[in-house]
């Protein structure tokens, strides 16, 4: 098990949706690291990054560091989070296939 008192915030829990994962193709790990990143990315509006090291990462959400790795590998190639000198957040192609939807469109 982790140290829970190891980390300042951590996301609470993380909502799968499979029909949007698999329309971007993702493996359900790397769903819940850009997860994961987007909820520590957004909770605090004066600092919209995600600066949980990797390692914290992996060991939080109980997978490799390699897994990790990979998962942010793939994010990024598909434009899904964005790094910067400041951390990692989700990119708004995450946020509008995860976030937001239309109802009724033909």
């Amino acid at each position: 098990m982790f140290d829970k008192g190891k980390f300042k915030k951590r996301p609470r829990y993380s909502v799968v949706l499979h029909d949007v994962r698999e329309k971007l193709g993702l493996s359900l790990n790397t769903y819940v690291v850009i997860d994961s990143i987007h909820k520590l990315s957004t909770s605090d509006h004066k600092f919209p990054f995600c600066i949980m090291s990797k390692e914290d990462l992996a060991d939080f959400l109980m997978i490799s560091r390699r897994t990790v790795f990979r998962a942010l590998d793939e994010a990024v190639e598909l434009d899904l989070i964005e790094r910067s000198e400041r951390g990692l957040r989700a990119t708004e192609k995450w946020i509008r296939s995860v976030e937001i939807y239309s109802i009724g469109t033909r």
